[in-house]
């Protein structure tokens, strides 16, 4: 995965945590040398190791702790690196994730080595939008739904999102998000 996103783990240990817990689980994840740079990729396991050792040291089950990364990721890490492309994709989040497949596209120009994941929306009419998310990496729609999360609160939107499926397509992994304005 990328830098940004070890980052993200980084940033949201160090704040609600501490530095001590922060070494704990980079020590349990065998990570104790480790500094994560942003335009670097780093294998995906580093990443799960990580996650896997805060929801045990810090005691808080996976799918919570990865939702909080995907929330600090847009509230933090994406509002001080990536404001400014944020907002070019759209004014509000309706817009944004309307335009999402071509944020990543964007996105790819900056970190050519970059895999992210794939997304497709369907507008369903004025207030319902479906986001389905493709990626070959497993168990990590929680860290999706955070960054929705994330999002709602950048744009300041009001919104519900509610995972509606999850499966398997053409060996990734899919989920589909239904988000009501």
């Amino acid at each position: 995965m990328h830098g940004v996103v070890n980052q993200s783990i980084e940033g949201l240990i160090i704040e609600r945590f501490g530095k001590d817990k922060w070494e704990e689980i980079l020590i349990a994840a065998n990570c104790q040398n480790s500094t994560f740079y942003n335009n670097q990729n780093y294998p995906d396991s580093t990443t799960y190791d990580l996650a896997i050792n805060a929801s045990k040291i810090l005691n808080i089950e996976l799918n919570d702790i990865l939702f909080e990364f995907g929330k600090y990721w847009v509230l933090t890490i994406a509002k001080q690196k990536y404001e400014v492309l944020l907002r070019s994709t759209g004014d509000d989040l309706f817009e944004f994730l309307i335009q999402l497949p071509n944020f990543h596209s964007r996105v790819m120009l900056y970190y050519p080595n970059i895999v992210p994941p794939e997304f497709k929306v369907n507008q369903l009419n004025a207030n319902t939008i479906h986001l389905h998310y493709y990626s070959k990496r497993p168990s990590l729609f929680p860290f999706v739904s955070g960054i929705l999360e994330g999002l709602k609160i950048f744009f300041a939107t009001h919104c519900t999102v509610k995972m509606i499926e999850s499966g398997e397509e053409k060996g990734y992994h899919k989920n589909v998000f239904e988000l009501v304005f």
